[in-house]
């Protein structure tokens, strides 16, 4: 059983580079469960102390009802006494409450509620999308995911006073000023996680963001750590430095509206042998061309990549699923 939600020590734990693993997959196409918890026992290894299984770069929408268990489970198995684990559910409300539930009674520490999906989203149904996801499990943390300007900080306002165990969100809106705006006018002591990883943690810092989701990490964790460090000294200077360093190859997930987004971490993990390149549909395996361009983008930071500086297992867990 979870032990009764200490909120403020949550936010503190979550205030850090929250790490969406990627799921690997073998050469059957299921989910290798052996390698999801090798490379989960990497990025605790590598510094890592928050990871959201099952968010967007975990593949989420593609994956079963039960393969999503499996991949939570499998992360929560390879976790340390300082690891916070963050669920990602979603989709139909029924699914997103069981899920929920699953997560908690696994010993997640929070969920991330996916944003739904409809095509006509209310910014009121928002609210009590969320709501009714975070009554089902008040003994743990919940952080609703938002990409949606229409939500302003009145709906989150709304949505804390029903219900308190909401303690932050993930903010994915690629606007910085809505984001300030959006913030002032939510309640105080909410965590705002920078949802759009370390492109606009920068910007997202200065509007008060004390946290930023990362698919890098799954590659080169030091680097990400590295922007947290220079963000939390206020050296926007040094975050520059290395914001410049990662362009490239953030740029090239971002392009053409997100669709090669998972598609670039897998391939450029695919080509350090940490796991294949395969991704499900609609997320599409990249071409040579772009596979190519993959390879140029990670030059800048590649020796940050911890294979690069000898370390085993990983690599040695993958074997022949990486070919």
């Amino acid at each position: 059983m979870n032990a009764p939600l200490n909120a403020a020590r949550l936010v503190e734990r979550l205030s850090t580079v929250v790490g969406i693993p990627v799921v690997p997959y073998d050469e059957d196409g299921a989910v290798d469960r052996d390698l999801t918890v090798a490379l989960t026992e990497r990025l605790i290894r590598n510094g890592v102390t928050a990871l959201t299984p099952n968010g967007n770069t975990g593949e989420f929408y593609a994956l079963s009802p039960d393969e999503r268990r499996q991949v939570l489970t499998c992360v929560l198995s390879a976790r340390e006494s300082a690891t916070t684990i963050v669920a990602g559910v979603g989709l139909d409300l029924e699914t997103a409450i069981a899920d929920a539930r699953f997560a908690r009674d696994s010993g997640a520490d929070a969920i991330m509620v996916h944003q739904p999906v409809l095509p006509y989203l209310a910014a009121d149904g928002w609210v009590e999308y969320n709501a009714r996801v975070a009554a089902a499990v008040p003994d743990i943390g919940v952080l609703p995911y938002l990409t949606h300007r229409a939500v302003t900080g009145t709906h989150i306002t709304r949505l804390v006073e029903r219900v308190p165990n909401v303690v932050g969100l993930k903010y994915s809106a690629p606007d910085p000023v809505v984001f300030a705006t959006t913030k002032a006018q939510a309640p105080e002591g909410l965590l705002w996680i920078a949802g759009l990883a370390e492109s606009y943690a920068p910007a997202y810092w200065q509007a008060g963001a004390r946290a930023f989701t990362s698919g890098l990490v799954n590659l080169a964790p030091a680097v990400s750590l590295e922007l947290l460090t220079a963000l939390r000294r206020g050296d926007y200077g040094a975050a520059g430095r290395v914001w410049a360093r990662i362009r490239h190859f953030e740029e090239l997930r971002a392009r053409d509206g997100s669709a090669n987004n998972v598609s670039v971490v897998k391939e450029a993990m695919h080509q350090l042998g940490l796991c294949r390149r395969e991704v499900r549909p609609p997320s599409y395996p990249l071409p040579d061309a772009l596979a190519r361009e993959v390879t140029a983008s990670m030059a800048p930071w590649r020796s940050a990549v911890p294979e690069a500086a000898g370390e085993t297992g990983v690599a040695e867990v993958a074997g022949e699923r990486a070919a």
